[in-house]
């Protein structure tokens, strides 16, 4: 499947949610600037936004249980981090645009199907996966709400300020009830609108240096089938045109890196700070609770293993992008400049060191242009988030 066709789905999908049109081409989709769109766009994301205040006002002010205080924590620091990203890709949507655009247009007609069927895969393993552990803790948070039910307790899933914890009235449970279709909502919009189009972005990115290492394999193997049909001279200004060609598509995915961490860096920026953060919190509910049941257990292990899986997602595949990268020297300089005769090989070597020199230059992805987004990244906030946790679960002990 081409990039095309994945990217315009993924858009079309954002749209049919409320979050806007990505698409670069405004009329396929749909439009986004008729007054029943912004009208449906605004109720949705002021509703969102309400009740990510009531969480707030309930993990600051609000008069609840031991367990229902933890969670009102959790929620309103996660469900915060959430609006934040979701409007930060918002307020770029013209930018996204255009790096949608230009992440189909380069490398696009040197591009293999079986890399295409590959990265189709690899795509919706990822996004399923995601959607599986999100989805995996909400319904633990509406298992729990419903076991209380059955021991006499009210249903509650989202802590908000209203309804207050001793409100068991017929209004209180409908809020309630209207607030866990409220969140299964906004984790929708949160996995389409941001993550999953940020992974889908790093996915596609990644192969397209994947897709420009083969290309400059292929001009070597090209240029070799043609020396051996003995002509030299047309093998030559046909590798140096192909090389220039390989040079500008990747001055041109350089460029995209940088357009990448302009839309979707502070999603990723924000998703470590959410992940070590809230992760700590979370492992300290199961270690220093008592009465701990078994599906707030689990509730609160699929809420961890979403945070850390997320954040692996983005991590580990901006990791593989700066590996990629890494590789593409060898590929340029390999490209057979070296059997070229003489006044070629003379020109061709000097654009091969410069492309060369280029590519050695590691390309990776940072957060808050600070943070590296690598596999040691990675590794790096799951040791730390353990050490912090162990470190308060001692002094608590």
């Amino acid at each position: 499947m081409k990039n095309y066709h994945i990217l315009k789905g993924f858009c079309k999908r954002i749209f049919f949610i409320g979050s806007g049109n990505f698409w670069y081409e405004d009329e396929v989709i749909g439009n986004d600037n008729s007054i029943s769109y912004k009208m449906l766009k605004y109720i949705l994301f002021s509703i969102y936004g309400f009740m990510t205040l009531l969480e707030i006002m309930a993990a600051l002010i609000g008069d609840f249980s031991e367990d229902e205080k933890s969670d009102s924590i959790t929620f309103a620091v996660s469900h915060t981090i959430v609006m934040i990203k979701i409007f930060s890709v918002l307020s770029n949507k013209k930018l996204v645009k255009k790096l949608i655009h230009d992440l189909i247009k380069i490398c696009e007609i040197h591009e293999e199907e079986y890399l295409m069927k590959e990265k189709h895969r690899i795509i919706i393993i990822n996004i399923v996966a995601y959607f599986t552990t999100v989805y995996g803790s909400a319904a633990c948070f509406v298992f729990e709400g419903l076991r209380k039910t059955l021991e006499g307790f009210h249903f509650v899933t989202v802590v908000t300020y209203y309804p207050h914890f001793d409100d068991n009235s017929l209004t209180a449970a409908v809020v309630r009830i209207f607030m866990t279709i409220i969140l299964f909502m906004l984790l929708l919009t949160m996995i389409m609108t941001v993550d999953g189009f940020t992974v889908v972005n790093l996915i596609i990115f990644k192969y397209k240096f994947i897709t420009l290492r083969n290309y400059f394999e292929k001009l070597r193997i090209d240029f070799e089938n043609s020396l051996i049909e003995g002509n030299s001279k047309i093998a030559a200004k046909k590798l140096t045109k192909g090389v220039i060609e390989g040079i500008i598509m990747h001055k041109e995915l350089l460029r995209l890196s940088k357009e990448i961490d302009k839309a979707f860096g502070t999603v990723m920026a924000l998703q470590l700070c959410q992940s070590s953060g809230s992760a700590v919190s979370l492992l300290l509910q199961i270690a220093l609770s008592d009465k701990l049941t078994f599906v707030a257990g689990m509730k609160i292990c699929f809420f961890v293993v979403a945070l850390f899986f997320l954040l692996g997602l983005f991590l580990c595949n901006a990791g593989e992008i700066t590996y990629q990268a890494s590789l593409l020297s060898d590929s340029i300089f390999y490209c057979g400049w070296h059997l070229c005769p003489s006044p070629h090989q003379r020109y061709l070597g000097r654009l091969v060191l410069l492309a060369c020199a280029q590519a050695q230059q590691p390309l990776i992805m940072k957060a808050f242009k600070m943070l590296e987004l690598t596999y040691g990244t990675f590794l790096l906030v799951v040791r730390g988030t353990y050490s912090v946790f162990a470190l308060f679960y001692a002094q608590n002990e």
